[in-house]
């Protein structure tokens, strides 16, 4: 009889060894899908000079100046309108690039 129970016990055993892993090999495959999505929602990482560069304009279109205090500025107020789009174009526009190299020589 204790041997029955040794074996049903090795056998217990050796089956949830194999649900086991079964499911942290699913676990670790489904973290890269994951990582992978994650990648895509948030597209190409930026570096310390281009997100340098970002801060540096939306500084200069003048948007620092709508964030003080804990609450958000008042975005439809003409003035913040005026300064976004000031900030848009200068990101879209050869100041950017400029910037980014001005960042990177620091």
């Amino acid at each position: 009889m204790p041997k029955i129970r040794l074996v049903i016990a090795v056998l217990v055993c050796a089956a949830a060894t194999t649900a086991c892993s079964s499911q942290v090999r699913q676990s670790v495959l489904a973290g890269q899908e994951i990582k992978q999505n994650t990648a895509n929602v948030y597209g190409k990482s930026k570096t310390r000079a281009e997100v340098n560069a970002d801060l540096a304009l939306w500084k200069r279109a003048g948007l620092d100046k709508f964030w003080r205090g804990r609450s958000p500025p008042d975005t439809f107020r003409p003035e913040y309108r005026a300064a976004y789009a000031e900030y848009v174009r200068l990101r879209s526009g050869t100041e950017y690039q400029q910037e980014v190299q001005r960042q990177s020589a620091k």
